[in-house]
């Protein structure tokens, strides 16, 4: 069964890649003139963004707890948020294995991928919020290190809450 999970883990860390950067879905659309001519622009859906980033924190705070069921709901919200924007299916999927999965062994792997699509949606996204800060454990996946965000500048390790709570540092923030 664990063969299974980190096959098919392994399977998304190949295919997930970033949400597109540019955070645009298929919907908005502005005409603008240039020189007279009509140019076509999409403009970045912020409110779509910004649920996904409020879904993605409170996920990360499921996580401190290590419950399985209430990781398993917010992901699934999280899934259906990130299939409202274009180019995020990928990043979907994964939320989506976090969702599916009763091992928060597993959910925490994928969470791994899951942040840094996240990361670069947010980043990308013109939006006003209060600061986010990306966060840092050089511990997590094995010593390879993990990211995640955080509303707060207070490190709180969703990767090892038990063990290393405050293991990490900000590595960054996003306005």
């Amino acid at each position: 069964m664990k063969i299974i999970n980190f096959a098919a883990l392994f399977g998304l860390v190949i295919a997930a890649s970033a949400c597109n950067q540019n955070a645009k879905p298929a919907n908005d659309t502005e005409v603008k003139a240039d020189s007279g001519k009509a140019v076509v622009t999409h403009m970045a859906d912020t409110s779509n963004t910004a649920d996904v980033l409020n879904t993605y924190l409170d996920l990360k705070n499921y996580f401190l707890t290590s419950k399985v069921a209430d990781i398993q709901s917010k992901a699934a919200l999280l899934e259906t948020k990130l299939k409202g924007i274009q180019g995020c299916t990928e990043t979907a999927a994964v939320a989506g294995q976090i969702a599916a999965s009763k091992d928060v062994k597993v959910q925490r792997a994928a969470f791994l991928i899951l942040s840094k699509d996240v990361i670069a949606l947010v980043k990308g996204a013109k939006f006003k919020s209060a600061p986010v800060y990306i966060d840092y454990c050089p511990m997590a996946d094995g010593g390879k290190g993990g990211y995640w965000l955080s509303a707060n500048k207070a490190i709180e390790n969703p990767y090892f809450p038990e063990q290393m709570k405050e293991c990490g540092q900000v590595k960054g923030q996003i306005n």
